[in-house]
Order: structure tokens, then sequence, then C-alpha cells
């Protein structure tokens, strides 16, 4: 049976990029902070996009965009209507990910200068494309005078939303798109990715501790679901302040329970494997540790805020503390079934 290993690889990687993206968001917030008093940072967090974008395709870009997006929501969000929490948080960064449909023709030329003109367009293309998002919930949600910025109060509402969001924006694709010039001068390998194909035995017989781990997976993340699901609609309230509607929730409470609903789907899927007898563990802990990874570096994020804003980082030190322990567990049992998995195909191909 042939079978690739680019489909795990490219889970993990839409994780781990995901979570880098998202602290490299959470670092820009603190460094701009109080420059754009109505949201906004000078930033390159990106990259991360783009990164994955011309690793994977644009798909696992808009995905990767989309998971740094419900961080995002997790975090710092402030919510007016549901639209506003699509084009403020949910959408941009996944609309970077259109940029990386120039993969396409980076891929195809060897000439270093025509590559480096495509993953520029990409960056501008994908920065545009943010930047209309945020745009488009400013004309609409935020086309109150009296919130302006700047002492801009005179200015007529679609000139200011316009001159608000490039001025972090702009910025914000020129470095970037800065940043991934050097990265590909310095690191070019790091843009492209080599299809692993591999010839791997067929499994007469399945192994209890397939069913016992995912098992686990599966009731481990129906709990922090279920657990973790009503603590946050407990702490969901909405109040007006000012004659607008704002939103209160516990960011932890929801980021929990989405990487907890990824687990379920992961026991799942590896269930259905295990049935159809195509189950392979360096799968299920692969993205058993993406996840955990996820959560790790978001944790370290919100150290970060914590410290900045003076508050007790009690609970995220305990966080991190059991996230590494985790982490490194399923570390070592990704090495054991990668290990075991590269000896069985060898045996394989050697009786063949």
């Amino acid at each position: 049976m042939i079978k690739t290993s680019n489909y795990i690889r490219t889970i993990c990687e839409i994780g781990m990029f995901a979570a880098i993206g998202f602290v490299l968001d959470e670092l820009q917030g603190i460094l701009s902070k109080g420059l754009f008093i109505n949201g906004g940072s000078i930033g390159f967090a990106m990259i991360a996009v783009i990164i994955i974008g011309f690793r994977r395709g644009w798909l696992p870009a808009i995905l990767t965009g989309l998971i740094m997006g419900l961080f995002d929501i997790a975090t710092s969000a402030y919510i007016i209507h549901p639209a506003q929490l699509f084009l403020d948080y949910i959408l941009p960064y996944a609309f970077v990910g259109l940029g990386c449909l120039f993969k396409i023709p980076f891929d195809k030329t060897d000439d270093k200068k025509k590559k480096i003109m495509w993953l520029s367009i990409a960056t501008l293309v994908g920065g545009i494309a943010k930047f209309f998002s945020h745009y488009l919930a400013g004309v609409i949600f935020w086309s109150d005078p009296s919130g302006f910025a700047w002492n801009l109060t005179n200015v007529n509402v679609y000139l200011y939303c316009f001159i608000y969001n490039i001025a972090f924006i702009g910025p914000s694709i020129i470095i970037s798109g800065a940043l991934l010039i050097l990265v590909y001068l310095r690191v070019p390998s790091i843009f492209n990715v080599n299809s692993i194909k591999t010839e791997e035995p067929q499994r007469d017989n399945l192994k209890i501790f397939d069913y016992a781990f995912n098992s686990t997976l599966l009731v481990g993340g129906l709990f922090c679901f279920i657990w973790y699901l009503i603590d946050y609609i407990k702490s969901f309230a909405i109040y007006k302040e000012n004659g607008t509607i704002d939103y209160s929730f516990n960011p932890d409470s929801m980021l929990i329970f989405i990487l907890a609903l990824f687990l379920i789907v992961l026991a799942v899927l590896s269930f259905i494997r295990i049935k159809k007898g195509k189950y392979s563990e360096l799968f299920g802990s692969s993205v058993a540790l993406s996840i955990i990874l996820m959560s790790l570096i978001y944790d370290i994020s919100r150290l970060i805020r914590m410290y900045v804003k003076g508050k007790d980082p009690k609970i995220y030190w305990i966080w991190f503390i059991v996230a590494i322990v985790i982490s490194l567990l399923f570390a070592r049992i990704v090495i054991y079934f990668a290990v075991n998995k590269k000896k069985e195909i060898n045996e394989s191909n050697q009786q063949a």
C-alpha cells in the first residue's frame, strides 16, 4: 500500500505555524500598545501564514489563519456584532492565505529574482486582503466619529477607516515582505517540501494499544469539551457600555473546548482508519503532539500578557509545566513510532 507522510506533516505544521503566528501577533500587539486605540498593531505575524502557504499550499495557509483568528478571539477580542467578529478576528489572517495562490508560479521558476518577486506579491496581496477585512468592519461597525483616533473626528468615515487601517497594515506588509525575503535568501529550503512516499506493509492484526490510545483521546476530549463549553457559556455575558453592546467571556475556556474538539475529531478519524486497517500510530500521536504544542505556545503568550498587565500568572505557569511534560511524553511516543515505522518499511522493502 502506497502511503504518504505529507498528510501527517501538514496537519502538524498547520498547528505549529498557527501557534507561532499567534505568539507573533500577541507580541506585536504588546509592542504597538497605545499606538492604535481602536485595535490593530504593526508587526510580522503574517509571515507564519505565508511560509506554510508556500510550503503546503493556499488551503493549509487559510486554515492556519483561521486558527490564529480563533486564538486571537480567545485572548483579546472586542466584539460588538457577530459579523464584526468574523471581519475583525476570524477572517483577516485567513485572507492572508489567499496570497499563497502565487505558490504555483513560485514553484515553477528557478530564477531567484522571480521567486522573490512572487513571494513579495503574495505578501502584498495577502496584506491587502487582510486590510479590506478590517476596512469593511470599520466602515460598518466603527462609523461613530466620536470614537475616531488621532483627533480625526471631522474626517469622512470611509477615508478615516482607510487611514487608520493602512497605518498599521501598510508597515506590516513591508516588514513581513522584507523578513520573508531575508528568510528566503538565508534558508530557501523552508519554502519547499519534498513529497515523501513510502511502501508501508498492510497490517493484519490490530493492536489493543490502537483502541486504548484513541479511546483515551476521545474520552478526554469529550470530558474537556463538555466541561469547558459549560464553563464558557456560564462566563458569557452581554452588557452595554457607552451606548454600545459588549461581550465578556472566559478566553481560556474557549481555547480549551476548541482544542478538545480537535481531539474528538482526531479520535473519530483514527477509529475510522483502524476499522479500514489503515491506522498508523504515528498519525495519531503526531497530531496529538501538534495540538498539545498549540496549547503550550498559547500558554506562553498568556504568560507574557499576564506580566505585561501585572496580573497573577500562577495558573499559566502550572499550565506551562503540565504542557511541557505532556509534550515531552508525546514527542517520545512520536519518535518511537517513527523509528519502528522506518524499520517495518525497510523490512518490507527487503522482503519484496
